[in-house]
């Protein structure tokens, strides 16, 4: 069994993770806490840190179970092929998600002519290596996600980090 990515309808990441967890297929929503704001309040609102997406863990003979499921519109491909996401990937962006660190996503990963590349010394996110960006914000480390050509930035402070 392997993980995979699959396109899921608008705003609808999480049901669709309850579906498929409901059908005994293992299915995870990577979700995010904010704080949204409305104009008389503010609410803690959980998020999909990757709008469209949800991961579920699969032998292929299974994927037209996957497929059938209301709200999915079908899997990630990748040369034509179903896009098989590698288990390092998604330990580190489960990881990612679990610590709570400050994060946000960029769309399509970047080139890395500026930065270097590092990885992470010490705490629950040891030994995740990235590339180091600047923004208005501060400094933050990119985990590239290569199978489905996604970037996680994740805000650190710099002394958890080292050049490799």
């Amino acid at each position: 069994m392997n993980w995979y990515a699959i396109y899921v309808k608008s705003r609808a990441e999480k049901k669709v993770a309850e579906t498929l967890l409901s059908k005994q297929i293992e299915a995870y929503a990577p979700l995010i806490k904010t704080i949204k704001q409305w104009s008389d309040r503010k609410k803690m609102v959980e998020l999909p840190l990757l709008n469209g997406y949800v991961f579920v863990k699969i032998d292929l003979k299974d994927k037209d179970k996957v497929a059938q499921t209301k709200g999915v519109v079908n899997f990630v491909r990748y040369c034509g092929e179903i896009a098989k996401i590698r288990e390092q990937e998604m330990k580190q962006l489960k990881q990612l998600v679990d610590i709570r660190y400050h994060l946000e996503v960029s769309g399509c990963k970047t080139e890395y002519k500026e930065g270097n590349k590092v990885k992470i010394t010490s705490g629950a996110l040891k030994n995740i290596e990235g590339f180091v960006t600047e923004n208005k914000e501060g400094r933050f480390i990119e985990v590239v996600l290569d199978s489905i050509d996604q970037v996680i930035k994740v805000k650190l402070p710099k002394e958890l980090l080292i050049v490799i």
